[in-house]
């Protein structure tokens, strides 16, 4: 039966944001429609949702790179709770390595995911938003829509595409409609994305500067109330200045820092991760590794490394002017 309770549509639920996301409005009471690639793992996450608090989560397993299964998923959400009143573009993937030893199957896959699931997600809502002349649609970026990532390029091919397709959607619909849309942009986040990621690195990743996911979600929720282009979550971001005043010193600096901390890392298998099929691990949304202290230590040192780079940058500039 219709329901005037929120339908909240979030695609990549199962894992990390996503999965903390899904439980953050179960709570608020809100109805939610849920995809992810694993059946199995989508039911337990709906599960989890309906003791969290949710009325209703109905699990549509699919593929966000499939245009059919989101559609799909719009459709489900409109026939069992009659409306979208938020759609998430969660879903997430990544891969870490040397560009030529990636395979090219798993960049493409990256961006499949990442830009195209997306797209696709949009494409499925807005019709019915548009319909209404109201709705939410959230995108999920990352600080990488916002600085190159070295060791990481179609990761950041995919978010730089997410941002420029939120903006473009926003001031085209905003024009013509009150249909929101909006971008969320954190740093490095808790989940298990970080093991999720192909890795052909041969390094495992030991941690860093990272958000929790639960807080990330918080945001997120208070983006919904409170829609608006941009979110941008975490320290890191004062870093980003650097790159615009001096993007040649601080993309090598950055470069370098990146190459070190892959060679450093203790040995690990070469894996595809999740890329192009999904892991038979639980859903969760965390895995712990982060620390208060490494956060905030960490983010101070990058954030003083960056500016003090463009600080040279623009001085070396001035000096051969």
């Amino acid at each position: 039966m219709p329901s005037q309770t929120r339908t909240i549509v979030i695609a990549g639920a199962t894992s990390g944001i996503g999965l903390a996301t899904a439980l953050a409005f179960a709570r608020s009471g809100a109805h939610l429609v849920l995809l992810a690639r694993r059946a199995e793992a989508l039911e337990d996450c709906a599960r989890r949702c309906e003791a969290a608090g949710s009325p209703r989560a109905i699990a549509v397993p699919g593929d966000v790179a499939d245009p059919a299964a989101m559609q799909e998923l719009a459709r489900r959400a409109i026939a069992e709770t009659g409306r979208i009143d938020v759609w998430v573009n969660m879903a997430g993937v990544g891969a870490v390595g040397r560009f030529e030893e990636i395979p090219l199957e798993v960049h493409r896959r990256t961006i499949e995911t990442n830009l195209i699931g997306a797209l696709n997600g949009c494409h499925a809502a807005l019709p019915h938003m548009l319909a209404r002349d109201a709705g939410v649609i959230v995108n999920m970026g990352s600080i990488g829509s916002r600085v190159p990532v070295p060791f990481a390029p179609a990761y950041a091919a995919s978010k730089w595409g997410v941002a420029g397709l939120t903006d473009s959607l926003r001031h085209e619909f905003r024009s013509r409609s009150r249909v929101q849309v909006c971008g969320v942009y954190p740093t490095v986040v808790d989940t298990p994305a970080v093991v999720h990621a192909a890795n052909h690195s041969g390094r495992a990743f030991t941690g860093g500067p990272m958000l929790s996911p639960t807080h990330v979600a918080e945001r997120i929720l208070d983006l919904v109330a409170r829609p608006r282009r941009a979110l941008r979550i975490g320290l890191g971001h004062a870093a980003v200045p650097g790159f615009w005043l001096a993007p040649e010193a601080a993309g090598r600096a950055f470069g370098r820092v990146m190459r070190r901390g892959l060679d450093r890392g203790p040995r690990a298998p070469r894996t595809n991760g999740a890329v192009l099929a999904p892991m038979p691990d639980r859903p969760a949304t965390t895995l712990g590794l982060r620390t208060r202290a490494q956060h905030r230590l960490a983010v101070t040192a990058i954030g003083a490394a960056v500016g003090l780079v463009a600080l040279g940058g623009l001085l070396a500039g001035a000096r051969r002017s």
